[in-house]
């Protein structure tokens, strides 16, 4: 007992010695971090200088670039110097120097020139005959050097005394050819208020030396030059050397400012240290408390595990094969990451129409699979009272953004297939896109490969925004055709030299086991992962979701009621049927209006008992066939009639007319059986494009 008492006296002598020593030691790492913090910030200071220095040369090189589209226009070159030195507000003049005889008019010698007299005055001449500009250094070190120009050293303006630099370059008319140098000058007092700006310190010296160390300009006051930490960098653009110094006085006062803060540090610590270790040794009975909580956690966390894989269908074989359909497949995959995760998959037959979703919840553990349960009861719920994935989604998104204080979200991808016409429409809430497989028979011309990744519109997940309105897509699927969706946890997966699996992985691997995903055999797949992933740990939970259409392709058909309240049940096949072929939106709605027309005539004049519309896809080409069993009527012999003619005459179907052979690309009549048939038809492809 009384060594249990006096272990935190001597551990905190120890403590005492060791924290004593490595305040000594940080006292001097202190010191070597302060003055590389200093000096980096002398670096980003000069860097910052120089980044100044390398954009300089743009306004000649906006000079060259205009200059040929008005070699022979003095108005319009003064127009273009004029407002390069407006533009770059630190210029002091810019001008134009052409080459020997370039005017002859001129003489042998003539430039133009705009000169700043203020912040707000520019005037423009051109230089005197007698300027032998020719001998001038920046002229010729312009055209002995590159087309990125010529740097000269500072020199005294002689018109304006000022020391000014001067760049220059090359100026090409449009055949390629040399017609003269174009120059900007800048002064020395805008790069002692750029060295100003450009300090790392308010008490900072800054100064510039020319290539043979005369001091040139200086920014900042100092009276011994031996307390500085001095900085030297090249101007290699200008041929000059930049000195940045700073007081080491900011050097003591870090110092002494770390010192303090480790002292006072080591003071709580050895305050603190006998609390502690009496605190450890206290701690067995808690620590025995605790292992026995975890163990019961554990159990509690293995019968959430099994919950779950029920509402996921998963069982204990932890996969499941829907193969009770002869029309269609359904395999799915999950592997959970812990217990029990976010990840779900579910799916719905309802007649011919099969739903299904995936989803990733955000976050791990209990409450990602509290979250995930919700959303799977609410997709359950809503698939059997709804009739959309828009709706579906719609309403899943309302009742998960409710009471969200701690803004969980799930990303999700809804998808209703009617299996027999292939129509596939989505709402994609922020998940990843799927990828469509194409069978050998529907692989599109062209197409370099039989896996491609699904275009979908970049939506919010569930659970941020109530009243947000989601976006129905859709597609086509063929016979054999495959669609395969996923969660990040397959294509994030990263292996033992932390490399990431990959979607280009995911989809070569996709594409080379096709065949047995189509199966429902994902032992290739899963071989695959586990080869890559090596002795790494899962980081996230994976799923996998396969669909298949098994069945050939049919024509949508739909009978009605020759009544006008069935026209929205037509409209609603009419809508998804195109939509999933690929008609773009606003050449949907025409061909929503011309159809309605159509149906519109039948209901009110043809006295029918019900109407028929059939729909197929043959390629790019959409075709509409609407039949009925009333009087004999041809829309395509009567008369055409603009529209607005039509209207104001009140003539019965004009309106209607008009319309549809304004919107069709082929429209045919023919009465057959005693039956009209009037078929439209549009070419998906060519309205799209042309869009």
């Amino acid at each position: 007992m009384r060594i249990k008492k006096s272990l935190p006296i001597v551990s905190a002598v120890f403590l005492v010695i060791a924290m004593t020593t490595q305040f000594f030691v940080s006292y001097s790492r202190n010191k070597a971090d302060i003055k590389n913090r200093i000096t980096y910030k002398m670096d980003l200071a000069s860097k910052d200088f120089l980044l100044e220095v390398y954009d300089m040369p743009e306004a000649t090189a906006e000079i060259v670039h205009f200059l040929p589209y008005c070699v022979n226009d003095t108005a319009g070159l003064y127009a273009i110097i004029e407002n390069v030195l407006w533009r770059f507000p630190d210029l002091f003049s810019c001008y134009v120097c052409y080459v020997p005889n370039y005017f002859s008019k001129q003489g042998e010698r003539y430039a133009v020139c705009a000169q700043r007299i203020s912040r707000d005055s520019i005037i423009n001449y051109h230089f005197e005959e007698q300027l032998d500009y020719f001998e001038r250094e920046w002229y010729k070190g312009a055209m002995e050097s590159d087309d990125n120009g010529y740097w000269t050293p500072s020199y005294k303006d002689a018109d304006t005394d000022n020391i000014i630099f001067t760049h220059s370059r090359k100026a090409y008319d449009n055949n390629g050819n040399i017609i003269g140098v174009a120059c900007a000058d800048y002064t020395l007092e805008w790069a002692k208020q750029l060295l100003t700006d450009t300090r790392p310190y308010d008490d900072a010296v800054c100064r510039i030396y020319s290539s043979n160390g005369t001091l040139i300009v200086q920014a900042g006051e100092t009276e011994d030059w031996k307390e500085m930490i001095v900085s030297e960098k090249l101007l290699p653009p200008m041929n000059m050397r930049l000195v940045t110094a700073v007081p080491r006085q900011h050097l003591w006062d870090g110092v002494s400012r770390m010192s303090l803060i480790t002292s006072l540090v080591l003071l709580f610590g050895i305050l603190t240290a006998g609390l502690l270790i009496r605190r450890l040794l206290q701690d067995k009975e808690e620590y025995t408390r605790v292992e026995t909580a975890n163990k019961v956690m554990e159990h509690e966390l293995h019968i959430a595990s099994t919950i779950q894989k029920g509402i996921l269908r998963e069982g204990e074989r932890e996969k499941v094969h829907a193969d009770k359909w002869p029309d269609v497949s359904l395999h799915a995959a999950l592997v959970p990451m812990r217990e029990v995760g976010g990840d779900l998959y579910d799916f719905y037959r309802k007649e011919d129409d099969l739903y299904f979703i995936i989803g990733d919840v955000s976050g791990k553990s209990v409450t990602a699979a509290m979250f995930m349960s919700a959303t799977v009861n609410l997709f359950r719920s809503a698939v059997r009272r709804l009739q959309s994935p828009k709706a579906i989604v719609e309403d899943m998104n309302a009742v998960l953004s409710e009471n969200n204080p701690s803004m969980m979200f799930v990303t999700a991808f809804v998808g209703q297939l009617h299996v027999p016409t292939g129509e596939l429409l989505f709402c994609n809430a922020g998940h990843l896109p799927p990828l469509m497989v194409r069978s050998q028979m529907s692989k599109v011309a062209n197409q370099e490969s039989e896996v491609e990744s699904v275009k979908t519109e970049p939506d919010i997940p569930l659970g941020y925004d109530g009243k947000y309105r989601f976006e129905e897509q859709g597609m086509m699927l063929g016979q054999d055709d495959m669609i395969v969706l996923y969660t990040d946890g397959i294509t994030e997966a990263r292996n033992e030299k932390h490399e990431m699996f990959g979607t280009k992985r995911w989809t070569a691997l996709v594409e080379k086991e096709a065949e047995d995903l189509r199966k429902g055999d994902m032992t290739a797949i899963n071989d695959e992962r586990l080869k890559f992933k090596g002795k790494a740990e899962q980081a996230d939970d994976m799923t996998l979701l396969v669909i298949a259409k098994t069945s050939e392709t049919q024509p949508a058909c739909l009978s009605v009621e020759n009544k006008e309240e069935q026209w929205p049940v037509l409209r609603t096949a009419l809508h998804n049927y195109a939509l999933c072929a690929g008609m773009d939106k606003r050449t949907l709605k025409k061909t929503e209006l011309a159809v309605e027309e159509a149906v519109v005539n039948i209901i009110k004049h043809s006295h029918a008992a019900g109407i028929t519309m059939n729909m197929s896809l043959q390629s790019e080409t959409l075709n509409i066939q609407l039949s009925d069993d009333g009087k004999p009527f041809d829309p395509t012999k009567q008369e055409t009639t603009a529209p607005e003619k039509a209207v104001a005459e009140r003539r019965i179907g004009g309106l209607g007319i008009a319309l549809m052979r304004q919107t069709a690309d082929e429209l045919h009549y023919r009465r057959e059986e005693e039956r009209n048939i009037l078929k439209i038809t549009k070419h998906i492809r060519y309205y799209a494009n042309k869009d």
